[in-house]
């Protein structure tokens, strides 16, 4: 019956820095850019047999092996992250967009709470809280309909509901 959560128009962040000095961050950055996702991924692979610590090339592996097709680890890279580096917003939001578009939508919300705590000031990740809300929501909405609560206030704000949650539906 949780069907929309399977392709939940959140946003997940990206590298968008356009200023390159040649250094190993640079050169993945670049290629990241030109969409070159298997160069990218054996450049950091590379980078991380020589520091498997690194932060931000372990996020940029993570968001590769989603553009990929391979979920699970990035999924996995996202929940290590969010262990060791707790106070980087940027890898709850996009752990948050990965267990969204999973059906997990408690857990969800709070990674995106926990980047928004990191960074009030994250637009993407207030955004894509307010989604997980609004199908929270109607989950809670077909709860009571279910248990009995066919009124009409219940399904005007179900029918309301409806057509903003197909904003947060990508589009095809």
């Amino acid at each position: 019956m949780l069907a929309f959560t399977l392709s939940l128009g959140l946003q997940a962040q990206t590298s968008t820095e356009r200023d390159y000095r040649g250094l190993p961050h640079d050169e993945v950055q670049k290629k990241m850019i030109q969409r070159d996702w298997q160069g990218a991924l054996e450049e950091i692979d590379q980078y991380l047999t020589e520091r498997p610590r690194d932060p931000q090339m372990r996020f940029w592996r993570a968001r590769l092996l989603e553009n990929l097709q391979r979920k699970n680890e990035a999924l996995e890279i996202y929940q290590q992250l969010a262990e060791e580096y707790p106070e980087l917003p940027e890898v709850h939001n996009n752990l948050g967009v990965m267990l969204a578009a999973n059906g997990r939508l408690d857990e969800a919300k709070r990674e995106f709470e926990l980047a928004l705590r990191n960074n009030p000031a994250y637009a993407i990740a207030h955004e894509n809280l307010g989604d997980i809300l609004l199908h929270l929501a109607h989950r809670s909405y077909l709860s009571a309909e279910k248990l009995g609560g066919k009124s009409t206030p219940l399904s005007g704000k179900m029918q309301a509901l409806q057509s903003v949650l197909q904003l947060t539906l990508p589009k095809p």
